[in-house]
C-alpha cells in the first residue's frame, strides 16, 4: 500500500500511516482533537464542582468541630450525631481531594527516577509506566469498592448514631475510585503523547 505522510504545524502528529489516504488521516486527527476539546470542557466543569464541594465540605467540617467543642465544653450540652455528620463530610472531602490529586498528578511522590532520566522522552516514558501501574491499582480499588458498596446497599446497613444508610459514606470510595481510574487513563494517554512527540523531535534533530 502507498504510504502517506501527515505533517501538522503543531508537530503533534507526524509520521507514516499505512492504508489511509491523507484526507482520512486528517479527518481522524480532527476528530481526535474535537474529542479532546470536549473532554477538556467537561473536565473544567467537573474541576469547578469538585473544588466547590471540597471547599464547602472543609468549611462545614471545621464549623462542626468548633460547634461541638463549644457545646460540649462550654454549655455542657453536646449535639448528638454531630461527630458522625462531620465524619461523613470528611470522608467525601478526602476522596474528592484524591480525585483532584490524581488528575493534577500532585500526590506526594518520591520522584527518584527523574534523576536517572535526562531526556524529555525518557521522563515521559517513566511517567507512562508509573501511571499504568497506578491505573492497575485504581482498577483493583474500583472493583473492591464497587463490590463492598453493593454489599452495603443490599444489606441495608445503617450507622449507629443517626441511623443513616452506610452506603452514603461507603459510596464515596466507589465514587472516588471511578474518577481516579478515569484520570489515570487520561494521564497515561497524556504522557504517552508527550513521549511520542519527544521521540519525533529527537528523530528530526538527527542528521
Amino acid at each position: 500500500m502507498q504510504r502517506k505522510y501527515l505533517n501538522r504545524q503543531d508537530g503533534a502528529m507526524e509520521g507514516v500511516i499505512e492504508g489511509f489516504t491523507e484526507d482520512e488521516v486528517t479527518a481522524r486527527a480532527i476528530s481526535w482533537d474535537r474529542f479532546k476539546q470536549a473532554c477538556a470542557r467537561t473536565n473544567s466543569i467537573l474541576d469547578l464542582i469538585f473544588t466547590i464541594l471540597i471547599i464547602g465540605g472543609g468549611v462545614l467540617v471545621a464549623l462542626a468541630v468548633v460547634l461541638q467543642v463549644v457545646l460540649r465544653y462550654i454549655f455542657k450540652a453536646p449535639l448528638f450525631g454531630l461527630e458522625e455528620f462531620s465524619l461523613l463530610v470528611a470522608i467525601w472531602v478526602y476522596f474528592l481531594g484524591a480525585i483532584l490529586g490524581t488528575e493534577l498528578d500532585s500526590h506526594v511522590q518520591g520522584d527518584v527516577a527523574a534523576r536517572f532520566f535526562r531526556t524529555t522522552r525518557s521522563r515521559a516514558v517513566a511517567k507512562v509506566i508509573t501511571w499504568v501501574l497506578s491505573c492497575t491499582a485504581c482498577t483493583l480499588f474500583l472493583y473492591h469498592s464497587a463490590t463492598y458498596t453493593l454489599w452495603v446497599y443490599e444489606t441495608g446497613e445503617r450507622t449507629t448514631g443517626l441511623w443513616w444508610p452506610r452506603v452514603i459514606s461507603v459510596g464515596s470510595m466507589f465514587f472516588g475510585a471511578v474518577f481516579m481510574t478515569l484520570y489515570c487513563v487520561v494521564n497515561v494517554v497524556k504522557y504517552g503523547e508527550a513521549a511520542i512527540a519527544a521521540g519525533r523531535q529527537h528523530r528530526r534533530r538527527e542528521p
